[in-house]
């Protein structure tokens, strides 16, 4: 880390504290809601983001925190809001143009779980693949969630599986539905960015509607977006048919951005008083597409083009579908005057789909002219198969039924022991549809055989769609798997100052074993400002059926920059047993935390929390294996042949690590002249280091985990996070100013040490070893007006300063592989490379 980006929060640390000395401020009261190691739908506003009487840190954000900028998505707000959350973006892999990797604390997608009004929800059904944050992790895809149905939202910070199970080793983020009645709201809102592409309409609507007189209700929310694509590729010197390799192509043939895209979604919020006991239910349905690419396929690159078809080349094309169902349905109540019951089912279902566009499968045209020699180009053209179909498919569910009961049990002392026990059961079940028979065979025989590409007879064509080589049949799988878990938690103040919680969590997964589980967390108060609280928990998550289900051939780049036929095997096949990994097993952690709370007054709360996650047996997905790699295996190099493909990998418990960090929040509120100000500053410092791989003996390490993976897990995400938030508000006007600080990120992934390429290409003498995205400060701006009682007129800017990473050099090797289409870095991406992007939106509310 440097001294630079050290320095910088510090003084945003510093500036955020002291701030009320150089303001003239009026005393205002604020508010806080004692939250002990629970995550619910909290029914007060809280000034304070942070629940400052808390055993464990939670960071309380609002509805109107959530869509002060422009942002339009769920995870980009929350990034903007939650410094301990990411939300990185990648560009050109298979998925990505869909969902973004959403992590807590620089960990997994999947080490963190996600709850909708204080239930478990599914995760979505695929994950990102090799060369990604997050690879191999299939967590909860956040922006299936409409900003419209959400009330607020609740991040604990800290490891809490003992309470919930599996996932929650980073923490818990709790979406709490819209429960308002008698009121209609809704917004539209138009934007764009200031290259002039990107053009971005969404409109909501939400109305709450009263059932019976005993406080029943029915809330119901509609979102709508569509969205242009951007590219911020430029013209390339790949040549074609008319245009000599190295000279600049006429028009931009790469696209390096966001996809076309269109987000539908529909949801729902219910409460019905059944006598003295409540129904209640909730759920949703939203559908998302997005049209997205792969890499440019030169006119010349015989094994994969037909110049026949595509004279000049090609731009394949992936449109991405993805369709979410959930649905919950519970009853609670009051057992006697101390015990009350919640008993619940939640379904939730994730489908997602690719069908290849502006593609084709070169070993048919291929296959036509080895049959047909004396074929005319107008015949291998007729012959050459089609060019779009269907490329498979992901699909997973899962049913938890769960009972809860709360109460008090009389200890003999002035306060009672809180007690929760509790039992779970879980159903899962993954599935993946293969695709068309044109998206991955060989020919239209689809036989063994390969055949002599139609424009080089000495490079054999490949088989399948070109971009997302389709799913085949021998792919297909369908696995499922069931857990049960009983849980009790107990809580009580040892003193009026000393509050003391435990919890513990047995949990049994019909295909990975069981575990016992626990957590301590204590807060004492020395006096009404200040207090110190921190835990110790055990925790574990079980490998996703996704990860022990999925296999897959793939298009990857080879270690030469070429790109290449690979396999995924899943685990306990040929091999991945091989190389010693015959099945897939709990990964365990050990979470430490400590921290304050001060009150610096009734206007200023700050909270430093410290923590510290020790993982063992981490999964990964491992780095593509060529046939130089597991020569020193017979058996695995007779298995990789047997896939026909020319590098495969698997997934497997790999690694154990270390993750420390601390988080920092401060949050200030005053009156000024009859306006209201609030300042806010969050930051977050993390650090991941590698302890051991966990290789078998006989395995050298690199084929366990490799420095591609260890780069995406100690570099891939910003070290350093911090926003700093003004909140202005005077009479009719509001407006807010936030800073956006993202530290460095630095893979692999795309440098020379991930693809070696010669010195001598390079105008330098050689190629940078690694790709970085550099750390940056963005600026956001938002202004807003009520017209009247109904109407809100709002206009912002984000990321006013077009902050963008360097652009790329002549000595990087992506710039050289895409012959100097990309401009920027498509790994480890923070924030984007879009710029700067303008918006109005109108609201109403009668």
């Amino acid at each position: 880390m440097s001294t630079y980006r050290l320095n910088t929060l510090a003084a945003s640390v510093a500036f955020a504290v002291c701030a009320p000395s150089v303001v003239n401020a009026q005393e205002a009261p604020v508010q806080a809601v004692k939250n002990i190691e629970q995550i619910s739908v909290l029914g007060s506003r809280v000034s304070n983001r942070t629940s400052t009487e808390s055993s464990s840190p939670i960071d309380l954000i609002d509805s109107d925190d959530l869509n002060k900028g422009g942002y339009t998505e769920l995870g980009q707000s929350l990034q903007a809001t939650a410094p301990s959350f990411n939300f990185s973006r990648t560009q050109v892999s298979d998925g990505s143009d869909l969902f973004r990797p959403a992590t807590l604390r620089g960990l997994q997608p999947d080490q963190t779980l996600v709850l909708v009004n204080g239930k478990r929800r599914h995760n979505q059904s695929i994950f990102g693949l090799n060369g990604t944050v997050g690879a191999g992790a299939a967590g909860t895809d956040m922006n299936a969630i409409p900003l419209t149905a959400l009330k607020g939202v609740e991040v604990l910070r800290d490891g809490a599986a003992a309470k919930y199970g599996s996932d929650a080793i980073a923490g818990v983020i709790n979406l709490s539905l819209n429960n308002s009645t008698g009121v209609t709201t809704g917004f539209v809102q138009y934007g764009g960015t200031s290259e002039g592409d990107g053009d971005t309409v969404t409109a909501g609507l939400n109305r709450g509607f009263e059932l019976g007189n005993e406080g029943g209700f029915i809330n119901l929310s509609l979102e709508y977006r569509d969205a242009d694509g951007t590219n911020r590729a430029e013209r390339d010197t790949g040549g074609s048919l008319n245009v000599a390799p190295g000279t600049l192509s006429e028009d931009v043939r790469w696209g390096q951005g966001n996809a076309d895209s269109e987000f539908t979604s529909l949801f729902y919020n219910m409460v019905l008083p059944v006598g003295d006991s409540e129904l209640y239910s909730f759920g949703g349905y939203s559908e998302r597409s997005a049209l997205g690419n792969g890499f440019y396929r030169n006119f010349n690159e015989a094994s994969k083009n037909v110049t026949q078809v595509y004279s000049d080349g090609f731009l394949p094309r992936i449109y991405n579908e993805a369709q979410d169902l959930s649905f919950a349905i519970g009853f609670k109540g009051d057992i006697n005057p101390d015990w009350t019951y919640d008993v619940s089912a939640v379904y939730g279902e994730n489908q997602y789909d690719f069908t290849s566009r502006n593609t084709l499968n070169a070993s048919y045209a291929a296959e036509y002219l080895f049959n047909n020699p004396d074929a005319s180009d107008a015949d291998i053209a007729a012959n050459a198969g089609p060019t779009g179909g269907y490329s498979g498919g992901f699909r997973f569910d899962q049913t938890t039924f769960n009972a809860d009961f709360n109460g008090i049990v009389d200890i003999g002392r002035s306060e009672p022991l809180y007690v929760t026990i509790g039992a779970e059961y879980r159903k899962e079940n993954y599935e993946i549809v293969p695709g068309s028979q044109a998206s991955y065979a060989c020919g239209l025989a689809n036989s063994d055989t390969s055949y002599p590409s139609v424009n080089d007879e000495n490079q054999f064509a490949q088989c399948g769609f070109q971009a997302y080589n389709g799913l085949r049949p021998e792919a297909a799988n369908e696995s499922d798997r069931n857990s049960y878990a009983v849980f009790v938690d107990v809580e009580t103040m040892i003193t009026d100052a000393w509050n003391v919680s435990g919890a513990l969590r047995f949990e049994d997964f019909s295909d990975a074993g069981d575990d016992l589980i626990g957590k301590l967390a204590t807060r004492y108060e020395f006096n009404d400002d200040f207090a110190v609280r921190g835990a110790v928990s055990t925790g574990f998550r079980a490998p996703s059926l996704q990860q022990s289900g999925y296999t897959a051939f793939t298009t990857n780049l080879g270690s030469d920059g070429s790109l290449t036929q690979s396999f995924t095997a899943n685990t306990g096949t040929a091999f991945p047993s091989a190389l010693g990994v015959d099945t897939l097993k709990l990964e365990t952690s050990t979470n430490y935390s400590a921290g304050f709370v001060y009150d610096v007054s009734s206007e200023l709360s700050l909270t430093v929390d410290f923590y510290r996650v020790e993982i063992k047996d981490r999964i990964t997905l491992g780095s593509l294996l060529s046939a130089d790699d597991v020569s020193f295996s017979p058996d695995a190099l007779a298995a990789l042949q047997a896939t026909g493909a020319v590098q495969a990998n698997y997934f497997s418990n790999s690694v154990d690590s270390t993750t420390q960090g601390v988080d920092i929040i401060a949050s200030y509120r005053t009156e000024i002249d009859g306006a209201n100000l609030g300042v806010t500053f969050a930051g977050n410092l993390n650090d991941t280091k590698i302890d051991n791989v966990n290789a078998e003996e006989g395995i050298p390490e690199a084929v366990a985990f490799d420095d591609l993976q260890r780069s995406f897990f100690t570099d891939g995400q910003p070290s350093e996070r911090a926003t700093l938030t003004f909140d202005y508000e005077r009479e009719a006007y509001t407006s807010t100013l936030r800073f956006n600080y993202f530290g460095e990120t630095d893979v692999k992934y795309f440098g020379n040490d991930h693809i070696s390429l010669p010195g001598e290409l390079s105008p330098t003498g050689s190629f940078k070893p690694t790709s970085t995205v550099e750390a940056a400060v963005l600026v956001d701006v938002n202004v807003s007006y009520d017209i009247n009682e109904m109407f809100t007129l709002s206009v912002g800017a984000d990321n006013v300063f077009d902050e963008t990473p360097n652009e790329l050099g002549d000595d990087e090797v992506l710039n050289f592989i895409t012959n100097g289409a990309f401009k920027y870095p498509v790994r480890a991406l923070p924030y984007g490379f879009d710029g700067r992007t303008y918006y109005a939106k109108v609201s109403f509310e009668f």
